[in-house]
Formats: C-alpha cells, sequence, structure tokens
C-alpha cells in the first residue's frame, strides 16, 4: 500500500461523521469495522467498496490535473480559484477535497468543483475536463453525492477506473511526420499522408481547434519532377540536395558580386587605418549576417583558395564564395539570399544555438540599411545614403528603414511591375493593373516586417503572415534566390532555376526542427501554462466582454495557434486526430487580432487577383494555359494585361478570403523574437501584456571598437524571464537628430511631422515606397537600431485579448512556450 493510499484512508476517517459512517446504506465504514480497508481492497461483504476506496480507485487519480494549478503559488491561487487548494504531495487529498465542497456550498451537481470543471458555461481557466459524458464527471458526481446523502451511497467494486491521462508535456520540436515516419525505412518506402493536407473545409468543425486556412493542392498538373515526392528515398535526396542548395549551389551571381580582395578591405569604409584581427566578427556585427554554422570560406589576402580548402577566412551566412563549372574556387564572392533573412543566430559560449537542423530562423539582425549606406556610391562624397545602393537585397526592400526586418512582399510587387507574369524575363510594365482591375495605387508598399522561422513550415497549412498561398506553393519559395539572374530576355534561367530547385528547397525546410530552449524550465509551473494555453477562454473575462471573437474553436491561445501538449492533442474534443499536432490554420480577421494592418493590406487587388494565373500559382493545369516558349513576343508582352476571366486560372492564387494575419505554430517561439508580423514587441511578455510594450525601443547593442550592433548573445542580452530580446523604452528626445524632427508638439507619442507626411503619402501611393524622407542630420542612420511604432507599418497595437491573464498566468503560459 503507498503511503499515500494510507494517508487517505486516514483522512477518510477523520471524515467518517460527516458522511454517515453509522447508516447501514453507508459505503463508508470505520476501519475498525473494516479492516480490509487498510488495503484498499474490498473484503467486506457484497462486494461493495468503501468511500475511501472508492476514492482512491476512481476519483483520486483527477487531483494531480487539478494539483497542476490549485496548489500554493499555483495560477489557481487566487480569489476566484482558492476555494480548492490542494497539497503539492496528494497526502491530504481527500480532506482538503472535502472541506472545499462544503466550503463552496455542498451540494452535488451544483458545487462549483463539477460545475465549473464540465459545464461550458461556467468559467474555468482549466477548461472542462469533466464532460458530463465522461467516467472522471460521474466518479466525481458520485462523491459529492455521498457527502451530500450519505444514507444513499454505496459503491461497487464494478465501478470504473480513471483512464490514465497522457502528459501535459512533450514536443515534436516541429519535426515532420515524413521524417519521423522514414527514419530506418527502405527508400522505396510509399511516404504517408501529409496531415496538412487534410486541412480542407470541414476538417476539425466544432472541436476547441479551429481551421479556416485551407490546404490546396498545387502541382497535380506540373511535369512528375516538380511533383510531390513519393518515398522516402525520394524525399531523402531533395532534402539533401536542398540543403547543398542553400549553403552552396544557390550562391548568386547578381548585382551583389564583390571579389574577395574588395571584401578583404571592408574595414576601410568603418573609418579604421588597419585590417583589425577580428574583421570577420566585426563584419557580422556590423551588418547583421550571422556566423555560419558550416564552413563557409574566403581567402586573405595572398592566398590561393584552391590551394588553402577555399580560404582561412569566414564569411557570414549570406555570402558565399563561388566555385567554376570544374568546381573551383574563384575569390567572387555571391550573395545566397535566402539567408540573409533567413539566416537568423542566436550566440551563445557554448557556440551557435541555430545549428543545422534548425536553420532558418528569421534574421532579426540583418542591416539591409548599414550594408547599403557603406555601398553607396554616394559615401565618396560625405552623403552615405542607403537609397544610393543598388543592390538587388537593398532595392527590393521598399521603405525598410530599421534593422532586422525586410519586405519580401513588397517586393512581390515590384516584381509584378518588373516582370513578365510568366516567362519571368524583365519586362516592366506600369499598365499592368490598370488594364486588368483598374486603378490601383491607394494600399501601402513600403511597410516592412519580421521574418518567420522556417521550422514551423512543417506545422502551417498555408504560408505568409497573410497565409497568401497553399503551402503546397513551392515555387514561390525560390523566388528571392536566383533573382541576380534576371535579365531582358525570356529570362530562361530564372524560371528554369525555380523549378530544378523549389521541391529541394521546400523539402529541406520542411525537415528543419525546432531548437530546444537551453535554459532551465520549472516543469510544475510550464504545466499550469499547458492547461491554460490549451484551456482558458480568453472571451470568458469580464476584459473582453466587448472584444470580436474568433469566428470557432474554445478561446484558447491553442484554438488559434494549435494544440502541442500530448494530453489535448490526443483529445477528440481537441483534434480530431493526432496527427493534427501543432498544426496552425486560423486565420484571425483584423478586428479580432487588431495588429497593424498595413501588412495585410499591402498585397494589391490586382495581385491577389491575377496572382494564381502567374508562374507562381502553377497554372499548367489550365486549357487557357500556354507556355512562354510557345508564345509569340508581342502576345507574351500584352497578356500581363488581360483580366483574371481571360488569363489562365491556376491551382494556387491568393488568399482573398479572411483577410487578416495567420496564427503562426508556436514550436521554438523562444527564439523568434522580436514578436507580431512586424517584430514591433520585443518580447512574449509583452505580447500577453499590452502594457509593457513601448512605442519606441531599442534592443541591447553590443560594440566593438568603432562596430555597433545586435548583441546576440544568450548570456548577455537574452531576457529568460519575459521571453525575448532585453530591450530599453526611449521617448521621442532619445532619437539621433533634431528634436523638431522625431517628436510630435501635440501628442507625445504621435508620429513626428516628417512620419506623419510620410505614412498619409505611403499609405495612399503605393510607388512612393521608393522613396524615404529623412532627416538630414549625420547621425540618423543610427535611428535604425531603434525600433519607432510611429513609421508606417510599425505599430505594436492588438492580442490585447491576453491582457486579461493574472501575472502568474503569463508567467505559466511563458514558461509552457519554453517546452514547445
Amino acid at each position: 500500500m503507498t503511503r499515500k493510499t494510507l494517508a487517505v484512508l486516514f483522512s477518510g476517517l477523520l471524515l467518517i461523521t460527516g458522511c454517515g459512517g453509522g447508516s447501514s446504506n453507508s459505503g463508508s465504514v470505520t476501519l475498525d469495522s473494516n479492516p480490509g480497508s487498510n488495503t484498499g481492497e474490498n473484503t467486506g461483504g457484497g462486494g461493495e467498496l468503501t468511500l475511501e476506496q472508492f476514492f482512491v480507485k476512481s476519483v483520486e487519480p483527477q487531483m494531480d490535473f487539478c494539483r497542476t494549478c490549485h496548489q500554493s503559488g499555483g495560477v489557481a491561487d487566487q480569489d476566484e480559484g482558492d476555494g480548492l487548494m490542494l497539497s503539492a504531495n496528494g497526502l491530504d487529498d481527500f480532506t482538503r477535497l472535502h472541506t472545499a465542497w462544503s466550503t463552496l456550498g455542498g451540494g452535488a451537481s451544483t458545487n462549483p468543483i463539477l460545475l465549473e470543471a464540465s459545464d461550458p458555461a461556467e468559467p474555468h481557466s482549466g477548461g472542462k475536463p469533466w464532460s458530463k459524458n465522461s467516467t472522471a464527471y460521474q466518479s466525481m458526481l458520485s462523491l459529492l453525492s455521498c457527502w451530500e446523502t450519505p444514507a444513499s451511497c454505496s459503491f461497487s467494486t464494478s465501478e470504473p477506473s480513471i483512464t490514465e491521462e497522457f502528459p501535459l508535456l512533450g514536443s515534436s520540436h516541429a519535426r515532420h511526420v515524413y521524417e519521423s515516419f522514414c527514419e530506418g525505412k527502405p527508400d522505396s518506402t510509399l511516404l504517408p499522408v501529409d496531415p496538412r493536407s487534410t486541412v480542407i473545409p470541414g476538417r476539425n468543425d466544432g472541436k476547441a481547434i479551429y481551421f479556416n486556412a485551407w490546404f490546396e493542392e498545387c502541382q497535380a498538373d506540373l511535369p512528375l519532377k516538380e511533383q510531390n515526392a513519393k518515398t522516402c528515398g525520394e524525399h531523402r535526396q531533395r532534402r539533401d540536395r536542398g540543403y547543398l542548395a542553400f549553403v552552396d549551389t544557390l550562391a548568386d551571381q547578381g548585382l551583389s558580386i564583390t571579389d574577395s580582395e574588395s571584401y578583404n578591405t571592408t574595414w576601410q569604409k568603418w573609418g579604421l587605418e588597419e585590417r583589425p584581427a577580428n574583421f570577420d566578427q566585426l563584419f557580422t556585427l556590423r551588418y547583421g549576417m550571422n556566423e555560419a554554422p558550416y564552413d563557409n570560406p574566403y581567402p586573405l589576402s595572398g592566398e590561393d583558395p584552391n590551394q588553402n580548402n577555399g580560404g582561412s577566412g569566414q564569411l557570414p551566412q549570406g555570402y558565399r564564395q563561388l566555385k567554376d563549372e570544374q568546381g573551383n574556387w574563384t575569390g567572387q564572392i555571391g550573395s545566397v539570399a535566402c539567408f540573409q533573412c533567413h539566416g537568423g543566430q542566436i550566440e551563445s559560449e557554448n557556440g551557435p544555438l541555430i545549428t543545422r537542423e534548425s536553420f532558418g530562423l528569421g534574421n532579426a539582425n540583418m542591416d539591409y540599411i548599414q550594408l547599403g549606406a557603406d555601398n553607396s556610391p554616394l559615401q565618396a562624397l560625405g552623403i552615405p545614403l542607403y537609397t544610393g545602393n543598388i543592390s538587388v537585397e537593398v532595392l527590393l526592400n521598399l521603405g525598410v528603414k530599421q534593422r532586422g526586418q525586410n519586405n519580401a512582399v513588397g517586393a512581390f510587387e515590384l516584381l509584378a511591375f518588373l516582370l513578365d507574369q510568366d516567362s519571368l524575363g524583365v519586362s516592366p510594365n506600369p499598365l499592368k493593373s490598370l488594364a486588368s482591375v483598374g486603378p490601383d495605387l491607394d494600399h501601402p508598399t513600403a511597410q516592412a516586417q519580421d521574418t518567420p522561422a522556417w521550422w514551423n513550415y512543417s506545422h502551417r497549412s498555408r504560408k505568409f503572415f497573410d497565409a497568401g498561398q497553399s503551402v503546397d506553393a513551392t515555387r514561390i519559395v525560390m523566388a528571392a534566390g536566383p533573382l541576380g539572374m534576371a535579365t531582358f530576355s525570356d529570362n530562361v534561367t530564372y524560371r528554369h532555376v525555380v523549378e530544378e530547385y523549389d521541391q529541394d528547397a521546400s523539402a529541406y525546410i520542411l525537415s528543419t526542427v525546432s531548437p530546444e530552449y537551453p535554459g532551465e524550465i520549472d516543469e510544475n509551473l510550464a504545466k499550469q501554462g499547458a492547461i491554460l494555453f490549451h484551456t482558458k477562454d480568453l472571451w470568458a473575462e469580464g476584459g473582453n466582454a466587448d472584444a470580436p471573437k474568433p469566428d470557432g474553436g474554445n478561446g484558447s491561445c491553442a484554438s488559434c495557434h494549435g494544440a502541442y501538449s500530448p494530453r489535448y492533442v490526443n483529445d477528440p474534443n481537441y483534434l480530431e486526430d493526432p496527427s493534427l499536432e501543432g498544426i496552425a490554420a486560423h486565420i484571425s480577421p483584423l478586428a479580432v487580432i487588431g495588429t497593424d494592418s498595413a501588412r495585410a493590406d499591402n498585397l494589391s487587388p490586382y495581385l491577389r487577383e491575377i496572382f494564381g494565373s502567374s508562374f507562381w500559382g502553377a497554372p499548367e493545369g489550365s486549357d487557357r494555359y500556354v507556355a512562354p516558349e510557345d508564345k509569340d513576343p508581342i502576345t507574351e508582352a500584352l497578356d500581363d494585361m488581360f483580366t483574371a476571366d481571360m488569363r489562365p486560372e491556376g491551382a494556387c492564387g491568393w488568399e482573398q478570403g479572411v483577410i487578416g494575419y495567420l496564427a503562426p505554430p508556436l514550436y521554438g517561439t523562444w527564439a523568434t523574437a522580436p514578436y507580431f508580423h512586424n517584430g514591433s514587441v520585443p518580447t512574449i511578455e509583452a505580447v500577453l501584456d499590452s502594457s509593457k510594450r513601448s512605442p519606441i525601443w531599442q534592443r541591447q547593442l553590443r560594440t566593438e571598437g568603432v562596430v555597433t550592433g545586435f548583441d546576440q548573445r544568450w548570456e548577455t542580452a537574452y531576457d529568460q524571464q519575459a521571453l525575448g530580446w532585453k530591450s530599453i523604452g526611449l521617448s521621442c528626445e532619445d532619437l539621433p537628430g533634431q528634436s523638431f524632427n522625431n517628436c510630435n508638439p501635440i501628442e507625445e507619442n504621435g508620429p513626428s511631422m516628417f512620419q506623419l507626411v510620410e505614412n498619409i503619402a505611403k499609405s495612399n501611393v503605393n510607388w512612393l515606397a521608393v522613396l524615404s524622407i529623412d532627416d538630414p542630420s549625420p547621425e540618423t542612420i543610427n535611428k535604425r537600431l531603434i525600433y519607432d511604432t510611429r513609421v508606417l507599418g510599425n505599430s505594436n497595437s492588438g492580442h490585447t485579448f491576453t491582457d486579461v491573464l493574472t501575472e502568474q498566468e503569463r508567467k505559466a503560459i511563458i514558461e509552457y512556450l519554453k517546452t514547445l
């Protein structure tokens, strides 16, 4: 017999009189009159259990779930939850439960202990673990009924036991089913169903997790080599080719190419008199292209790269030394544009925390502004304007003003203007949208965004912040990869490179997993967070009484972001099938989420309408489709101006239903700061509590000599309590430049006159994104190191429905997120 069971039996003895121990019909008898109860086994006559035995068998197993929150210091240790408080070790559960039952008014089905854990109309942060048709509910009801009416209580030895529950903690870390299924299996093994492909209308209807971002099949009509892998061997081959493509093959010989000799003298642009010994480290600090966690050599001055394994220098992730057709190093340095945005890193004393298995962290460190300024042809004139840089990377980041941001979707609009929709040949035509849908200028194109992590690609039904395309649309994955190959021809090279590598790139991205949290985790607190994350209805709280609600789900964090805890993943009230674990397929309308709308407004009506008929939408299956090489030049030039009903209908267009933001999966979210689609909030704590957000803030900086950048070190710059980057709030007076250019004389946190004019102009005339109104002061470039929410697209508003959480509840959810 366990110590816990003995304690329950002893505490039951103390309650005999309260439960009618003297009644001939009572299931509760004294230990003296029924010694067999000391063993927890029925030895009395009639095949009946004592009250204590029934508790041990059918009620006690539920107490551990209650104890997760209902103990001293737990999230239920507050006025609304402390009516039931259990001890940490459970030795006196029987006594404490009886005391709580009595204090809360007695009764059975109406007692808050049972009512709040079962009735959907009653508030309970722990959800409804005891549905009325469950064994758990019936067992607790029997116990409370016995206490309420002792004379009528009796228990049979056939009373069902409580089924052992799945654990609250556990995570797949975003590992896709292909990777786990194929491990150790022959190449010929057929792949299982991709769970993302099952997210179609009707999927998971009426469940706690709500889907409305539907998967679309994009590749059925494409050539076989462009379709999804069918076997484990094919998937592994594509995955491995994809990795090589990202780190080597796709190094671009475009406009940003340089030679190693020029690269070796970059320090001269920093005002130094000699090359610093730690030049490679200072380069990453200044420009935000992080240390590559793989060999990435370049030759130092005087070195022959082919006699020295590529050279003794190390390029950052985002650059790569090129090779000739024979595989020899050339000393020429090209860019890997994918890693400039998706080459994020967190440094630590033990080496980079983002390894090959977890490549693709959004690079919230990339400094296109400083890179542009240092390479501006105007620099020699003492005018370091970043707009002077003609590199592809800088030109495509329309309107970006701050380090760590990019404008990938604004680039889509620029590409639609510059490139033919079908051939991808360079064919600038400002009349495209005018001819097809009429004037289409009154939307923002200058807004910037934070970059999402690749590892969550495996658990998304659609991609991009606005759920723009189905995750099956793999061509768009390669849009930025070979941009330097664009030419004023039919551009077969660019298009064919996309076709050649999109499946490989997608397979590698699919294989990445979230990095494990490197710090300590309070498991007890994390368990409380797991319950709250999956069960607490935020809209049941008074603070959200007037807040717009999602169209479905149980109102919890999980209802939008997906279920992760094994307890809820395997609960049919949450998911139709456990294979849907971690899948986030919920587009939150702007009215519900309340975050800055500029990104959702960014894609023009023209692009939303025409995108599916372009090369990116896979139109090959349409009866109207004609391959670019089969069209005459005049038709090819004119058909971009056709209306959508005149063009071929592609398999995968752009989302035109719910306009809002796709709630992301939260695997590895601890590593993905800053937060929101625009990176306007530095920590998870501030995401959950809007009062902790600053209108102007700055990440912790690191200065080495004349070079300053963001501090990326885990030990010094990461906030393990708030979960994100350490930062300080600033006022407009703290900004570099003149006060009258930075501050609003009427509204303390309002946009300055410069910003007000620019925001209005760029919101209403999209192509003004190519212009930038800046304070002419020399130190203005240092504004790039400060996040200013007053800039168009940078607002940190929204997601305020989590403000109703208590401080302890926020701490618990933060601790739980560390486990993913």
